[in-house]
């Protein structure tokens, strides 16, 4: 799940407009400006709500002009790009406001609103802990907002409180709930994880955030039904392209109707297969192309790889030379194959053809890459497919953990665990095996209580998984029972 662990930029910063233009009114009004700026602010406040932003910047830069030491223009300019998703322009803007009153609280909570959104939660928390500061904590959306970022950056006791805090402040707080749940999934408790996210759901029956964890709960409980009944839910009330693509991905999974091997309770060896990026029998390519994709794609599904390749090849040879995912599909199954080196060309072809970004391909190159040996190209792989996952807005928590490996076995430790707590909390639990990874570097730097939590957790989610054997081995060893 970008993995969703927070707010989509826009609503974000639609709730936060309302709080900006709530004390922008009060001084619009005379408490703040000279009655010759009020005119100015207030109808360029009206047209920020009407999102005509750059007729809105026009108003706000002649109150600037003359009174240019009062914040708030600043921070509704930054607003407005913030809307534009222009980030680094909002960015500017609301240090400007905060550079003429260093604890202005709109400006503290929109600057922290668009770094959360670039993934930058650390920094996000510095300034939300300022605005909780400055204005007391009784407001239960910037104790949800802290939240989300404690638990992002690992912090899940203070996250959980500060959940806790919001729903006592506002006991309507639907998504407070949503976010325990999330946090409570990511840790295995998933009784404690389905009883909030059914009381979110309860006080939002709208709620696509909260039927997706839903989702995911039930998923992660083997109740493949209900799962599917959750996450189809979900798309119904689910306005965001991308999210209602991953909720497809997830029902697409469950149902067998993609082709994916995500192992995600091995070492992380796993690649995207699927022909995720919608072409297939519907993209208006003929009919034999249509059959060719269709019979590669059950090949896959039942890893029949000597098959799929086959398959796949005729595909390239009448007419599908230039599709990516076609050979990216081929380069998964040549490295099923082991044939590696064919793997990392099909992989190259795909990523040169498509320019512009292709995560699942720089995973895949990746992972045939450390098979060979070739320790830095995978790297070099797996951060490329970190970073063409967040142009997407999206995350990669699968990349993540192998970057977690090798930069262990690097002995960069500070870095390997960056690494895995980036796939534990982008994954919500969906990739298990990264906490024990995450627990093994624990033990080599001689943290055995945290080791040994992680062990614990990476069990409740994994029970069978390839490296249970080996986690309950080292459970004894560190507790002596």
């Amino acid at each position: 799940m970008q993995k969703r662990t927070g707010l989509a930029l826009c609503l974000v910063l639609a709730i936060t407009a309302n709080l900006s233009f709530s004390t922008l009114l009060v001084g619009a009004e005379g408490s703040r400006y000279r009655p010759d700026t009020v005119a100015h602010m207030q109808e360029g406040i009206k047209l920020l709500r009407a999102k005509q932003l750059d007729k809105a910047r026009s108003q706000f830069d002649i109150v600037i002009k003359m009174e240019p030491s009062v914040p708030d223009a600043y921070n509704n300019i930054g607003l407005s790009y913030a809307y534009e998703n222009k980030i680094d322009k909002a960015i500017q803007y609301y240090r400007k406001a905060l550079d003429i009153e260093p604890l202005y609280v709109p400006a503290l909570n929109n600057l922290g609103l668009v770094l959360y959104s670039t993934g930058k939660a650390e920094e996000a928390l510095y300034y939300w802990r300022l605005c909780l500061k400055v204005s007391g904590g009784q407001e239960p959306e910037l104790h949800y907002y802290a939240a989300n970022a404690m638990r992002d950056v690992n912090q899940k006791k203070e996250a959980r409180e500060n959940y806790l805090i919001a729903i006592k402040l506002d006991p309507s707080h639907a998504a407070a709930h949503s976010g325990l749940a999330a946090l409570d999934l990511s840790e295995g408790r998933l009784d404690e994880a389905f009883s909030e996210v059914n009381k979110a759901i309860k006080l939002k029956p709208d709620s696509a955030f909260s039927y997706y964890h839903l989702g995911l709960i039930e998923e992660r409980r083997h109740n493949t039904a209900a799962a599917v009944k959750a996450f189809e839910t979900s798309l119904k009330y689910e306005s965001v392209s991308k999210y209602a693509q991953e909720t497809k991905n997830r029902i697409a999974k469950l149902t067998g109707a993609a082709v994916s091997d995500n192992n995600q309770t091995g070492q992380g060896q796993a690649g995207q297969g699927q022909d995720g990026q919608g072409q297939g029998d519907e993209d208006g390519r003929s009919a034999m192309q249509g059959a060719m994709r269709q019979a590669a794609r059950e090949a896959m599904k039942r890893r029949a790889w000597s098959e799929a390749v086959r398959d796949l090849d005729s595909l390239i040879k009448n007419g599908a030379a230039e599709d990516p995912v076609v050979l990216n599909n081929l380069g998964y199954c040549q490295a099923n194959l082991n044939q590696l080196p064919k793997a990392v060309e099909s992989y190259r072809k795909a990523l040169m053809i498509k320019a512009d970004g292709f995560p699942e391909a720089q995973f895949n190159l990746g992972m045939a890459l450390r098979r060979m040996g070739d320790n830095a190209g995978a790297e070099a792989a797996f951060r490329k497919a970190i970073d063409d996952s967040s142009l997407r807005k999206k995350t990669n928590p699968l990349a993540q953990n192998m970057l977690g490996i090798i930069l262990r076995e690097r002995g960069d430790y500070t870095g390997a665990d960056r690494a895995f707590r980036k796939a534990i909390l982008q994954s919500g639990g969906d990739v298990p095996v990264a906490h024990y990874n995450l627990a093994v570097l624990l033990e080599r730097i001689e943290r055995s209580r945290d080791a040994v939590s992680e062990y614990k957790t990476y069990l409740k989610l994994a029970p069978r998984g390839k490296n249970a054997a080996n986690a309950k081995l080292r459970l004894r060893r560190l507790t002596g029972m």
